[in-house]
């Protein structure tokens, strides 16, 4: 026995050794924010949709191509050069460009939305790995403190037992007991291991020693409070909004399919067989008959357009349940951490209390070993009442949008993915005025 005490305790030191530096919450977060590949990954999407708006931007734009040609003058023998400069401008397609411009302007307006519901699960995942790893030491901490005390009690009973006070059955039970408690350090020791190994794969840092978290922000005291914000302020449904907007603008497109289409192109030519000209021509493209693929698109678009919608209400009806949920539950937690404290309280006077009357002969061993056990279930169940407390709590801000590098003051660089827009924004040609035109549909 005392070799399985020794080699759990050798378990303890090598976990306790692995967190020798310290920890805070914050800095678990800001680690996250910086190394987190699932936000990374969202910012690049962003990109690739700003890209996109540039791309349809171009339709309006005109283009410019160069044409170099050389032909072989069968008569003369000579090689004739030819150079020309066509600019070709689109001048009417009864505002589809602009509709599709539009839409892919809304849509990056709902990726920054999720964008924000990337980090707040990022910064979610972290605040509960942490929390499940200050858990698990706080439970591998009782363990041990479990054996330590139990290894006191067989050596009472041991003692106790050689002057004929107790029985053989006596410290076989403290044996069992003692034997159990050993096996749930190493189980306490695994469970610490692998939270740690959970907190790398989201920090993408090794934790410290993890300080106690400071207190989480306010959350209001009612639940329809906090449930009003939610369905006001959490992304998933601010992006279902922005996405049902640019399904109405890529109708409105779609609709425009059969408009005529008319361009103008200027034509520039020069060559060493013929003199310099310039042409110019206006073309008007009217679509008669497509074998049906324009009607197609229109009832395709209203398809898409009827999803987004069902989309928007699944995330109204997802947040909801979320917020109601988790509210209940944070408040159960603070429930526990009250019933927790007054548990342990009384389960440590009763442990003094049978223990005292042990030594006298009115208590058994095995009352003793139920009383130290029902103080350390007490002492689990606080540990367990504030981790949820915590944990719930910050989901109920992630439902109300409000669990954000900004919202939570962390101290480093937040991203702005507004930057990279506005390049595009204010230097394309379409103005300020399609900028304000889309903060309207955006703000509806």
């Amino acid at each position: 026995m005392r070799i399985l005490v020794l080699s759990s305790v050798t378990l303890f030191v090598l976990c306790s050794s692995a967190l020798a530096e310290t920890t805070t919450l914050n800095q678990a977060l800001e680690a996250t924010y910086k190394n987190n590949p699932s936000i990374a990954q969202q910012r690049e999407k962003l990109l690739e949709l700003n890209e996109i708006v540039v791309q349809k931007s171009a339709a309006l734009m005109p283009s410019v191509n160069a044409n170099l040609k050389q032909d072989l003058d069968d008569v003369n023998g000579k090689y004739a050069n030819t150079a020309s400069l066509t600019i070709k401008q689109l001048i009417y397609d009864g505002g589809k460009s602009l509709d599709l411009i539009d839409s892919s302007k809304l849509t990056v307006f709902a990726e920054r939305e999720l964008l924000i519901q990337s980090e707040q699960n990022s910064l979610l995942n972290v605040i509960t790995s942490y929390m499940d790893l200050r858990q698990a030491i706080a439970t591998l901490d009782l363990a041990a403190s479990n054996v330590s005390v139990l290894s006191q009690q067989l050596r009472a009973s041991q003692n106790r037992f050689e002057v004929g006070e107790v029985t053989r059955t006596d410290v076989s039970q403290t044996e069992a007991r003692l034997a159990s408690a050993v096996s749930n350090v190493k189980a306490g020791n695994a469970a610490v291991l692998s939270q740690i190994a959970n907190y790398f794969s989201i920090v993408g840092e090794e934790p410290g020693t993890l300080e106690t978290p400071p207190k989480h922000p306010i959350i209001p005291a009612d639940v329809a409070t906090a449930e009003a914000i939610a369905l006001n302020n959490h992304p998933r449904i601010r992006a279902a909004k922005l996405y049902l907007q640019a399904a109405d603008q890529t109708i409105s497109a779609t609709r425009k399919n059969t408009n005529p289409i008319i361009s103008g192109t200027l034509t520039s030519s020069i060559g060493s067989s013929i003199k310099s000209s310039i042409g110019a021509k206006i073309e008007a493209s009217i679509p008669i008959f497509s074998g049906g693929e324009l009607r197609s698109k229109q009832r395709s678009a209203v398809n898409a357009r009827q999803a987004k919608k069902y989309a928007l209400d699944t995330a109204v009806s997802s947040t909801r349940y979320n917020l109601n949920s988790y509210y209940a539950t944070w408040q159960a937690a603070l429930a526990a951490i009250k019933a927790s404290n007054a548990q342990i309280e009384s389960a440590r006077i009763a442990f003094e209390g049978v223990t005292e009357e042990a030594k006298l002969g009115s208590r058994t061993t095995l009352d003793v070993l139920d009383a130290e056990q029902e103080l350390l279930s007490a002492r689990l169940n606080l540990v367990s009442a504030l981790r949820d407390e915590q944990v719930q709590a910050y989901k109920v801000l992630a439902e109300m949008g409000q669990l954000t590098a900004s919202s939570l003051g962390l101290n480093i660089k937040l991203y702005d993915p507004t930057l990279d827009y506005n390049k595009i924004v204010i230097e394309s040609p379409l103005g300020k005025a399609r900028i304000k035109l889309l903060e309207k549909l955006k703000n509806r």
